[in-house]
């Protein structure tokens, strides 16, 4: 059975790794952080359940099968009976329920055994003690978890205009606090302030406020693709923030009323949350676990990495940008004088924005991967399997496509733009190959401006629209894992999901261990949640209806409903199995077909579906985080709901914020739009190819938008659409799971379990980024977790994911100083001077003839300067 192990494996025993989710924007990412016990398969610290340690009332010894052989007995006509075909009868129905019985007690210790594996797993880092007299929610718990959720949720709302988004993750926040909790325990006056030592329950509280405010809304990018990229001016303020805060908290009805399926039971294992415990275990715990070998501290090390990324990001953010794109290809046929030749190595080896797919590029910026692809505290079996598809997809399967135009217009997409086409783009095309701009394909309804819908003489004019084969491509792909998810998970976790999900219905009232200690604390009334999803949907449908998000109010009880069928079923399988299963595309799918041409409704029904599912199950992990820690239950309900109200409010404040710093009022598109915002950073991917930050994923956002409502799929996917065949993707996503599946029961000691078609059929890359981030972090990868752990496994145990978290403080720090430095003043930039390592498009791969004219306009544009294209005589023809 396959029940634990991070791949379907051929032995029982229980791994330390773990499926992770596909959704790479998943807050936490950290799940393989597990000690030796686990890692090397050996003895965990207490016995299973059923051992000396187990607690005094197990699962095992209460439990009775559901048909037990003393009620059969007890019914039976008996076997002398006076009849002699009543004694046959009789006789028959005596042996089927022997057989039944028999069959229901194989069941129930096939049962105990997942459970005792689970308590394997559990026993290696969570104690099964508690001292409920320690404080939890404590003047310290909400100073510093305020503070640094609210600098985590700014900055990560900020880093969403990014070319290539990067986050700081609230890992970071359990080094962090630790030493200044510590000092407060110290130094502040005993009593409100000082409740006594700094404990690891206070710890665990300051985790889950700045986990649930770093996660920016997906109403953001709903909000600004509205207000600011389609110029709906009429949107108030008001509004948005109502939307954002709605749309973050819905969920959070739904993680407390399923609170008793995914959090109390054991068999909801939650494997994510296993890292933080153990660091908070290795902070808080007495034992040096390098035992004295590598004697530097933990947050010594995490501020010497800090320092030593902060400073090295300068050179590939900013001195010396083509550090973050070396591409072999452009450099190797840059001086070819065949015209075919060139544009195969431009289309193959650039990675720019709007540009090629990257093959063989190369990237030393640590920011460019770390968000996408998490490679120190990705296990390396999924990261391996991740980056052999995504080799295969974007290397192999995208530029044969785009060079046989398998979607009809593929080399004509781009023909008139500085590389001669277009891979890596979100943007729609029109029959010309011409970038199409979103805001001329919407228009405001005639009888209600609050509303946007197609603008169909527009559409008419220039249809058929198309996309770039890279954008095409990662809908296949999407179609492809929705489906493939589902059976690749049915397969080979079927059988475990079914059995503990039915021990999980027997032990919900449970002789858990953890569960007992909890029951010590005072539960969440029920009615709190039920209030708490009534008020969010009645404001839902207020908000909709009332506030310009055009969704009426069946669509948002269609929302809710989608959202409610797939909790439970997803969110067991997220927590057995590590993977989620994302339904933003199929939202998508459903509301285009029921609501075609309303872009706003679209836009809002998936922000809708989507964030009550997976904010909901963000929350149910916290919650599990909780149950673990032993944190009171009302004290985790007020700091999960506080936070996440606050955290609403300041990304939303912060990313509108941004837009109308960066955005001006000067650009009538038509006389029904006289007013409208331009992104001044960068408008478009071939105007300051090298700026970082071209909102890459509002623009993705708003593309999907434009592509499911404005033009709705019955009219971009029917069949008479290039893109009909882009829907073969379920059916691939159907067969291709069964293959390996098949192949590893005809060779079980073969390498099929670690073949994972979900993870090699996903494209994490985003559209419109830099796509130099596909060979770095495989190596980092393999040196981390490989090498290292192999031969260095103590300095891996106790430095390895703090250096993570330290890489990811220091580059976002240095972005962020450069961003202010250098960019924030539009009015006046100070762009560094042209160099070899910093030439216009980063890498170097357009002719010099064009990199001299950008390099002109880039340093035209700087220091309070206008560039004038007219004064330039070498590039204004």
């Amino acid at each position: 059975m396959h029940a634990l192990s991070l791949t379907p494996s051929s032995t029982a025993s229980p791994t330390a790794s773990h499926t992770q989710p596909l959704n790479a924007n998943m807050r936490h990412n950290h799940q393989n952080y597990l000690p030796d016990q686990i890692q090397n398969n050996s003895t965990p610290r207490h016995a299973p359940r059923n051992g000396p340690s187990a607690p005094l009332s197990n699962a095992t010894s209460v439990r009775s099968p559901v048909i037990s052989a003393e009620g059969h007995w007890r019914h039976q006509v008996p076997v002398n009976a006076h009849h002699g075909y009543k004694e046959q009868e009789d006789s028959v129905e005596l042996v089927n329920y022997q057989k039944n019985a028999m069959n229901a007690e194989d069941e129930m210790d096939e049962d105990g055994e997942y459970l005792d594996e689970i308590y394997m797993i559990i026993d290696a880092i969570v104690p099964r003690t508690d001292d409920s007299s320690l404080p939890a929610l404590t003047f310290r718990v909400w100073f510093l978890g305020l503070i640094f959720g609210a600098l985590i949720c700014a900055i990560n709302t900020l880093f969403t205009f990014r070319t290539n988004q990067v986050l700081i993750t609230p890992f970071i926040t359990v080094l962090l606090a630790y030493p200044i909790g510590m000092f407060m325990a110290k130094f502040l006056p005993f009593g409100v302030l000082n409740p006594g030592s700094f404990n690891y329950k206070e710890h665990a509280l300051i985790y889950v406020i700045c986990s649930c405010m770093s996660s920016t809304p997906y109403a953001l990018y709903n909000i600004i693709g509205q207000k600011y990229q389609l110029y709906q001016d009429d949107l108030k303020l008001i509004s948005c923030f109502c939307f954002a805060l709605v749309t973050q908290v819905f969920g959070y009805g739904f993680a407390g009323l399923t609170r008793r399926y995914l959090v109390r039971p054991a068999a909801m294992l939650w494997p994510s949350n296993f890292a933080t415990i153990a660091m908070l275990n290795s902070l808080h715990g007495k034992d040096d676990l390098s035992k004295g070998r590598y004697p530097m501290s933990r947050f010594k090390f995490f501020w010497l990495a800090a320092s030593a990324m902060f400073f090295f990001t300068f050179l590939p953010q900013y001195v010396a940008p083509m550090l973050g794109a070396v591409s072999i290809l452009c450099l190797a046929f840059r001086s070819s004088t065949d015209a075919n030749t060139r544009k195969i190595a431009l289309a193959l080896g650039s990675s720019s924005p709007g540009a090629g797919m990257g093959f063989l590029s190369i990237t030393f910026d640590w920011s460019l991967y770390t968000s996408v692809y998490f490679p120190i505290t990705t296990p390396l079996w999924a990261i391996l399997n991740q980056f052999i598809g995504s080799y295969l997809l974007l290397w192999i399967v995208v530029p044969l496509c785009w060079w046989f135009n398998a979607f009809g217009g593929d080399r004509l997409v781009g023909a008139d733009t500085i590389y001669g086409f277009a891979l890596n783009s979100p943007y729609l095309y029109d029959k010309n190959g011409s970038y199409v701009d979103n805001r001329n394909l919407v228009m405001q309804d005639p009888s209600n401006t609050a509303n946007l819908m197609l603008n169909q003489q527009f559409y008419d004019s220039l249809k058929p629209f198309y996309i770039t084969t890279a954008f095409a491509m990662q809908y296949v792909t999407a179609f492809v894992v929705f489906v493939a998810a589902i059976v690749h998970v049915s397969l080979w976790y079927g059988r475990d999901i079914w059995h503990r999900f039915r021990a999980t219905m027997r032990d919900l009232d449970s002789e858990d261990i953890h569960a007992q200690l909890m029951d010590v604390y005072p539960d969440v009334p029920d009615w709190w949640y039920y209030s708490i999803l009534l008020v969010t949907a009645v404001m839902g449908i207020a908000v909709c209806q009332f506030g310009g998000f055009d969704l009426p109010w069946w669509g948002v009880i269609l929302a809710i409903l989608l959202a409610l069928v797939s909790m439970i079923p997803i969110g067991v399988i997220q927590a057995i199995s590590g993977q989620q299963i994302g339904l933003n595309v199929m939202s998508e799918f459903l509301i285009g077909l029921l609501l075609p041409g309303r872009i706003a409704a679209v836009m809002a029904f998936k922000t809708f579906s989507y964030m009550a599912m997976y904010q909901g199950l963000l929350l149910v992990q916290d919650l599990k985080l909780g149950h673990y820690v032993k944190i009171p239950p009302r004290a985790m309900f007020l700091c999960q709901l506080v936070s996440t109200v606050i955290g609403a409010l300041i990304s939303t404040a912060v990313g509108c914020g941004v837009y109308e710093s960066f955005g001006k009022k000067t650009v009538p598109v038509s006389p029904m739009h006289p007013l409208g915002f331009v992104w001044k950073i960068q408008l478009l991917a071939t105007d300051e190819p090298n700026s970082g930050w071209n909102s890459a994923g509002y623009d993705t956002f708003l593309s999907a938008g434009a592509i499911w409502g404005a033009i709705g799929p019955a009219r971009f996917f029917g069949p008479e659409s290039p893109y009909f065949k882009t829907l073969l993707g379920f059916a691939f996503g159907l067969i291709l799971p069964v293959i390996p599946w098949m192949m590893h029961k005809v060779q079980p000691d073969g390498p099929w379990h670690l073949i994972n078609i979900p993870l090699l059929t996903i494209m994490p890359i985003q559209p419109n980024a830099q796509q130099s981030n596909l060979i770095a972090p495989l190596v980092v990868a393999i040196i981390v977790n490989y090498f290292i752990k192999k031969y260095r496994h103590t300095w891996w145990k106790k430095y390895a994911y703090v250096m993570s978290a330290a890489f990811d403080a220091g580059s976002t720090l240095s972005i962020l100083f450069i961003f202010f430095m250098a960019k924030y003043q539009t009015s006046y930039l100070l762009p560094f001077p042209t160099w070899f390592l910093n030439p216009a498009d980063t890498e170097r791969c357009l002719p010099d003839s064009v990199l001299n004219c950008l390099s002109h306009e880039t340093m035209g544009n700087g220091f309070g300067n206008k560039y004038d294209a007219t004064q330039d005589p070498e590039c204004s023809g």
